[in-house]
């Protein structure tokens, strides 16, 4: 057998080179290899809708038409990256807010709702799971203030309700202990007997659990110990003392209120320099989407016979801009 036999010709073995626009759908596309696999069918109905709403006819209207619609379906993943991170952050900002973090938006959220715990006694958690126990705390000083009002004018101090009796007696006790009146005397002003054991203990620790029964009795020893004119000031005072911790009370639960929202609000842009890469990552794409459209817009009239003028040409500089022109 002759060596001829087994020559090749080399054209067999060697595929021609392909047409480069043979590869563009592949390339830019419904099946651009810019769009994960994932994404392509979706890609491709976007694409089809780009060229038919656009009125693109031909291979160059629609090559640019694949243009603007790829540049709108990555400001959309921009848009869909920048949702995704604000979520992810949102997420982790409230999770640190849930274990009572100590740094960052989460932190502030901690410390705001550890103030307002201070004020009304109620667990910073349960505060912020439920905002009306402030409220409720913001009600007793004021009940308590309007107590203190009618106790100036002569009232009695019977038929309290237990929370406002509890807050009247307990002011009452701690400026008659300032007076140096004895803890004994104000047990058995609340209770109309001798002191047990340990009960004095209890008026010194601030302990007592004051009931509404026990108030009047309580209240005729303030005015035993004051004059009339001294017992009104200092009462209305107190008043206005109460009125002032129902105010601090709303502020510091408004403020706790803000300092969440802002937390969120802080979580979902994403850091500086990131922020700074997407901007300048979308503004890049809006300039490629427009630059296509006025593209396919000026394809579109010379085909329809109508004029399209020239860029305008020219230099920018600190005087403006000169030396312009169409070409």
């Amino acid at each position: 057998m002759s060596s001829e036999n087994y020559e090749t010709n080399p054209a067999e073995v060697i595929p021609p080179e392909r047409d480069p626009r043979g590869g563009n759908a592949q390339r830019h596309g419904i099946l651009s290899e810019h769009v994960p696999p994932a994404e392509r069918e979706a890609y491709a109905a976007h694409v089809q809708a780009v060229r038919q709403s656009s009125g693109a006819r031909g291979y160059l209207q629609e090559r640019l038409a694949d243009r603007i619609a790829l540049a709108m379906w990555r400001l959309d993943r921009v848009a869909r990256y920048e949702a995704a991170v604000s979520a992810a952050e949102q997420r982790s900002a409230l999770q640190g807010i849930e274990e009572q973090k100590e740094y960052g938006p989460a932190g502030a959220v901690t410390k705001a709702y550890t103030r307002l715990h201070m004020m009304v006694g109620e667990s910073a958690y349960h505060l912020r799971k439920d905002p009306a126990l402030s409220e409720d705390q913001a009600a007793r000083h004021e009940e308590a203030a309007r107590q203190l009002d009618a106790l100036a004018d002569g009232g009695s101090g019977e038929g309290l309700e237990v929370n406002a009796a509890f807050m009247v007696a307990h002011l009452l006790t701690e400026q008659l202990q300032r007076l140096k009146v004895k803890p004994a005397a104000i047990v058995q002003a609340l209770t109309g007997r001798k002191p047990k054991a340990g009960e004095v203990e209890y008026i010194e620790a601030n302990d007592w659990e004051y009931e509404p029964e026990e108030l009047p009795g309580l209240v005729r020893l303030w005015r035993t110990r004051l004059d009339d004119h001294m017992s009104g000031a200092l009462l209305r005072s107190l008043a206005g003392g109460e009125r002032l911790k129902a105010q601090a009370v709303r502020d510091a639960q408004r403020e706790a209120v803000e300092v969440h929202t802002d937390a969120l609000s802080l979580a979902a842009l994403p850091g500086p320099k990131e922020l700074e890469k997407v901007t300048r990552y979308e503004a890049h794409l809006e300039r490629v989407l427009y630059r296509a459209l006025h593209e396919l817009e000026a394809v579109q009239r010379r085909g329809e016979g109508q004029d399209t003028p020239g860029p305008l040409r020219g230099i920018v500089d600190a005087g403006g801009l000169y030396g312009g022109g169409s070409e």
